[in-house]
């Protein structure tokens, strides 16, 4: 028997599903995109073509018999409608090595698939029951407090980092985070998009900025006419934002305690 399933309320097949995150560390927000993309160079080339050409016919039809167009300027013309030709000739050749330029990204974009990457943001998706962060602090922190938050800006996470003794100061250097398992809400399903914020302060009590960046499972791709993106469970990302393959996490370098 067929079973038919309501599994969206989009209408549009072509559009992208999933939060874009950028090497920025944005996000372009939740939800789907999705566009036709402009007219082709060539298109637009042979408007202007027609356009000329129009304009040239009503100049001749319209001459003054006595007084006839200067052959040179008539020549200046045609001159200029043969280097119109040119360009309509080479816009559609650059068409041609767009599409194949997309072709090959898209085709390269499937090597991704299945392996874990870097990227330069602070927005991450939760894999496997697991949603994994590296953050580096630029000097020697009194307290360093995390906070994760999902797409609504609800905080599902909320944290003190503390050194490997337990008390202190935490050093300069790189730490790895990884949230899972009793530390998430039961009913935050994989894929989930997460966002980490983090609030650093010297002995003195003076800011510091921490860097963030996660790292995330590419599993599928999406492709429409803005370019083809990399898929971790509910982000989207451009082969450009990898900063490099990676194996993931397994490990905390920092132990934590809950702060709410």
């Amino acid at each position: 028997m067929a079973v038919l399933t309501h599994i969206s309320s989009g209408t549009d097949l072509a559009a992208l599903a999933g939060t874009k995150i950028s090497s920025s560390g944005g996000t372009s927000g939740s939800g789907s995109s999705s566009g036709t993309g402009s007219n082709s160079a060539a298109d637009q080339a042979e408007k202007l073509k027609n356009q000329f050409l129009n304009i040239l016919l009503t100049q001749m039809q319209h001459q003054n018999p006595l007084d006839p167009m200067d052959t040179k300027e008539f020549t200046g013309q045609l001159a200029q409608f043969s280097s119109l030709e040119q360009q309509i000739s080479t816009n559609t050749k650059l068409d041609t090595l767009a599409s194949s330029l997309k072709q090959t990204a898209i085709a390269n974009s499937f090597s991704y698939i299945g392996q874990s990457v870097e990227l330069a943001s602070d927005t991450t998706s939760l894999q496997s029951g697991s949603a994994d962060w590296t953050y580096a602090l630029p000097k020697e922190a009194a307290s360093v407090d995390i906070k994760i938050t999902d797409t609504k800006g609800v905080t599902v996470y909320s944290g003190s980092m503390k050194n490997s003794a337990g008390s202190g100061d935490m050093a300069a250097g790189t730490y790895q985070f990884s949230l899972a398992g009793a530390d998430l809400p039961s009913s935050l399903p994989d894929g989930s998009v997460l966002k980490m914020s983090m609030t650093a302060k010297d002995s003195t009590g003076a800011a510091i900025t921490p860097q963030i960046h996660t790292t995330v499972k590419v599993d599928s791709l999406q492709s429409d006419s803005s370019g083809t993106y990399l898929q971790a469970g509910g982000v989207l990302f451009e082969i450009a934002d990898v900063i490099k393959i990676v194996n993931a996490p397994t490990t905390n370098s920092a132990s934590n305690s809950s702060a709410t």
